[in-house]
């Protein structure tokens, strides 16, 4: 009923203005005054009629019966040709004009609006055969043909429409690999995880076997069965723990409370804990920590663990007489940490996938025995943890020379 009522009021206002453009015009090609207010009344009263028989019949109820964009251009130019017919008619009879010159105007009319109609078909063709195309389209979207585009043609609303279905088009492409990228990753974690979980659970089932079945004929040999159990449990419960992280991390639902902490002790707690493992291993570890990057914006129980799972990858691809580097250096308003390692690199191709869940460059790399199984999702979560913590994480690597991870804090 409002669309109805709106659109009486428009066309009120539109023939309100075409009265008064049609009466100025009278008026100034020589129209004598006094008859203008009986051309008025005439024009008011064929148009008004007339509009009103035209507003009915374009209505989408009448004019959508017709079909196509085709027919209902051509309905809409005979709908016009009425209108200007049906006025001729009433000026014609008010100027008692002859039947011989009624009949040549009637002519003529019937002539222009047959032509009318003809150029209306023309114009229909091009324009549905567009919208046909963009019609075809979205039929080969919805069966699954995301590649599909179609060609924009003009600079109408039907060019507009099909520049919105070719972004469609590419925004579900789009959402589509991300889709396929995410199953499969999906798949790779899980291959991962119930790999790197399988093993402790098989070592510590066969240790404690072992020992139920009296293998171990020594109390020595019966704790040293124990310990290795008992680390396989320990490497177990990280696993778990890393899972719940990054559950919480995918979730949206990870919120730190921060706290002005020293960045300089966490740096140095991680370096001495790490110090006998790279010892171990023949690695120089490095810390350098500037004077000025204290104190930092930070939840330092997490904070820790992004550093321990930085060094720990580095540890993990750096061989022996190498070096790592832990480095921190205030940045403007934040603080920069670097880890750098001079182990084997990352690949150029592998760079943007470091850190998806479960991405290992390596696949066929063995780890040592002091390293905890990975599924790799270390760097998953470090990467979440520094977001949460308001700062950002990222990469650069020369392959066989080595990798720098960088990350952000803000200063407090």
């Amino acid at each position: 009923m409002t669309g109805t009522l709106r659109t009486a009021g428009i066309a009120l206002l539109f023939l309100t203005g075409s009265l008064a453009l049609a009466v100025l015009t009278a008026a100034l090609i020589g129209v004598p005054p006094a008859d203008l207010p009986s051309v008025a009344v005439l024009l008011a009263m064929a148009g008004g009629g007339g509009g009103l028989l035209a507003l009915l019949l374009i209505r989408p109820a009448v004019l959508g019966r017709l079909g196509g964009v085709r027919a209902q251009l051509v309905g809409a130019g005979l709908i016009g040709s009425i209108l200007l017919l049906g006025m001729m008619l009433a000026g014609a009879q008010a100027m008692f004009i002859s039947g011989h010159d009624f009949a040549i105007v009637l002519t003529m009319l019937i002539f222009a609006a047959t032509l009318s109609v003809g150029f209306n078909l023309l114009c229909a063709r091009p324009l549905a055969s567009r919208i046909e195309r963009v019609r075809a389209g979205t039929a080969r979207i919805a069966g699954g043909q995301l590649e599909s585009e179609v060609p924009v043609e003009g600079h109408d609303e039907v060019a507009a429409l099909a520049e919105d279905f070719n972004h469609m088009a590419r925004t579900l492409r789009e959402a589509a690999e991300r889709e396929r990228e995410m199953d499969e990753a999906r798949r790779d974690l899980i291959a991962a995880v119930s790999h790197d979980l399988r093993t402790p659970l098989a070592s510590t089932r066969a240790l404690i076997e072992a020992v139920a079945d009296g293998v171990a004929s020594d109390r020595e040999t019966e704790e040293r069965y124990l310990s290795s159990a008992s680390r396989e449990l320990e490497h177990l419960s990280r696993l778990v723990d890393d899972l719940f992280e990054l559950a919480r991390i995918d979730a949206g639902v990870l919120q730190l409370s921060l706290e002005e902490a020293s960045l300089h002790d966490l740096i140095s707690d991680t370096i001495s804990s790490f110090q006998p493992q790279a010892e171990r291993r023949g690695v120089r570890l490095v810390g350098e920590v500037s004077g000025d990057v204290d104190p930092v914006l930070a939840n330092p129980p997490r904070l820790q663990r992004v550093l321990h799972n930085l060094l720990s990858n580095a540890l993990r691809h750096t061989p022996a007489d190498g070096t790592v580097a832990l480095r921190a250096a205030t940045q403007g308003e934040e603080v920069r940490v670097e880890v750098s390692d001079t182990g084997e690199g990352i690949a150029a191709e592998d760079l943007s996938r470091v850190f998806e869940r479960s991405f290992r460059a390596e696949s066929s790399r063995t780890r040592a025995e002091e390293d905890a199984p990975s599924a790799g999702l270390g760097l998953a979560i470090a990467r979440g943890l520094i977001e949460a913590h308001g700062g950002t994480m990222s990469v650069e690597s020369d392959l066989g020379r080595g990798s720098r991870f960088c990350f952000t804090l803000r200063r407090g």
